[in-house]
């Protein structure tokens, strides 16, 4: 016999069947349950609630801000997330940041998640328009988007050349 411990055995009914682990194991969610896409937590879902869909990367930097500390994740996926704020209000918010103070960063944060939690409270009673106001903020951050790769076409672009006239000696 050895010494490593051995898993309990559940116990057998007189048929000499194992009874189900899990009562609820096989049954279908609850109905109050929220869809969960494939690959993201529960609570990862829930916090999408009452915000813009989240991106792969961000779509601003943090400018240095020597005199506060405060989490620049979090600040940037409420910000970005914001259904209130236009793509240009969104940009002066960021440009802000090294002039304020660690309490009105704070502030911030503190509208963005209130903003964020009515938001969610209307998507459940004005789903429509919450879906419209979405989406106009959506196309205005696609739009952005397209801009910044363009912009950083046209810089590699430049370089690209640069470095062929510095090949050819021009």
């Amino acid at each position: 016999m050895s010494d490593q411990a051995q898993p309990p055995v559940p116990p057998q009914d007189p048929n000499g069947t194992q009874p189900p682990q899990d009562p609820n194991a096989g049954a279908a969610p609850a109905q109050n349950q929220p869809v969960v896409p494939a690959g993201e937590t529960p609570s990862a879902a829930a916090t999408r609630q009452g915000q813009l869909s989240p991106r792969a990367g961000h779509l601003f930097s943090i400018p240095p801000h020597p005199n506060t500390q405060f989490d620049e994740e979090n600040f940037l996926i409420l910000l970005e997330g914001s259904i209130s704020l236009t793509m240009e209000e969104k940009k002066r918010v960021i440009e802000a940041i090294p002039r304020l103070s660690i309490e009105q960063i704070n502030e911030l944060i503190s509208i963005f998640q209130e903003e964020k939690q009515k938001f969610a409270e209307l998507e459940n009673e004005f789903a429509d328009d919450v879906a419209k106001l979405k989406a106009e903020r959506e196309k205005e951050i696609a739009v952005t988007e397209m801009k910044q790769e363009e912009q950083g076409e046209d810089a590699e672009a430049k370089a690209e050349a640069e470095a062929l006239k510095k090949q050819l000696g021009l």
